[in-house]
């Protein structure tokens, strides 16, 4: 019988570690969220237009084409995309509305 409780509790610690890890993919911290989206175009040094999907925790719809302002001119050098490239964005959120790239990641 201990058997059967002991493989209960790690398949449910299991279970809960893959949901948090799940969690922590999506809102790494506070202030912090990553969106998938469509690289479209270089705007500026430091600045990118790109199509995303919607991202509830910003309270945005899915947008066609929105501006993103960038950390450094370094992340888009790096990241060599070309327009059509799907990529993940890691944002920061700084009060009040800004919104700044700090990490991008080119999608295959």
């Amino acid at each position: 019988m201990w058997k059967v409780v002991a493989l209960f509790v790690v398949l449910l610690l299991g279970f809960a570690l893959g949901i948090w890890g799940t969690y922590r993919a999506v809102y790494p911290e506070k202030g912090v969220h990553r969106l998938t989206a469509v690289f479209q175009a270089r705007a500026g040094e430091t600045a990118i237009l790109v199509r995303h999907e919607a991202a509830p925790a910003l309270a945005m719809g899915e947008m066609e084409l929105m501006a993103f302002d960038l950390e450094s001119k370094t992340l888009l050098d790096q990241a060599g995309l070309k327009p059509g490239d799907r990529v993940r964005l890691t944002i920061r959120q700084i009060p009040p509305n800004r919104l700044v790239v700090v990490r991008m990641d080119k999608l295959p």
